[in-house]
């Protein structure tokens, strides 16, 4: 019963950190989307801001890392859950897995 106990609390836990990154990856597209709209209404040089806007990408494909590394780690708790047999199934919402990946990106840009 321990064992599903932990099970429970990890499981519960497990999406926080997925949404949280998810949330930031949100934020950071959004200050830079804020700043090119600012830089074009304030009609500045192209080249005005261009380090900061590069950082601000940087970390875009770091909390791309993080995220991945955070879903990899879902897999594995599952798996160590799996073989040790701890309990994690819980009530509620859960999200959908099923739908397969196909390759296309959920939006396009505008040309």
């Amino acid at each position: 019963m321990k064992n599903m106990h932990v099970g429970v609390r990890v499981a519960r836990q497990v999406r926080t950190p997925e949404h949280a990154v998810d949330q930031a990856m949100i934020e950071v597209c959004r200050l830079v989307q804020t700043a090119l709209e600012g830089r074009v209404e304030a009609r500045l040089a192209a080249e005005v801001g261009q380090d900061a806007l590069a950082n601000m990408v940087r970390g875009l494909s770091q909390l791309a890392e993080v995220r991945g590394a955070v879903i990899a780690s879902h897999g594995e708790l599952a798996q160590v859950a799996d073989e040790h047999q701890v309990g994690w199934y819980m009530d509620g919402p859960r999200e959908d897995k099923t739908v397969p990946p196909t390759g296309v990106a959920p939006f396009a840009i505008a040309a």
